[in-house]
């Protein structure tokens, strides 16, 4: 099974949706990226993400250095708050923070079971300890 991704903007709350899932392979990368690219240029600074990883399959070597660049774009357009959806599948989740985990400050994001639960996290996020 190829990698799927969708990205989706909700622009009202500044908010970035991610899914990815599947195995990704060298193939798949590009158009994701330029995917990505395309769809943060819309996107103002202080963005909250939401990142769907319950259906992720670790991917290959390329595919892996590619989340690493991916997360490096959001980070450069001003990503504010993050939560991952992690399901069940805990070495997707392990191979993703291990290649974004130096990117973004474990005080900017959580972890949540649905794309509901964290958009509830989003909505009622503080700063405040």
């Amino acid at each position: 099974m190829s990698g799927k991704y969708e990205i989706r903007l909700d622009p009202v709350k500044n908010r970035l949706y991610l899914t990815i899932s599947g195995f990704f392979r060298g193939k798949d990368v590009e158009p994701a990226m330029r995917d990505l690219e395309a769809v943060l240029q819309g996107i103002k600074p202080g963005f909250d993400t939401v990142t769907d990883l319950s259906d992720f399959v670790p991917g290959a070597p390329g595919a892996a250095s590619a989340l690493t660049r991916g997360g490096g774009m959001v980070k450069a357009k001003g990503r504010r708050r993050g939560v991952r959806i992690t399901g069940g599948i805990m070495t997707g989740l392990m191979q993703f923070q291990r290649l974004v985990g130096g990117i973004f400050d474990d005080k900017t994001t959580r972890s949540a079971k649905s794309v509901q639960e964290a958009d509830k996290m989003l909505d009622s996020w503080t700063d405040e300890p």
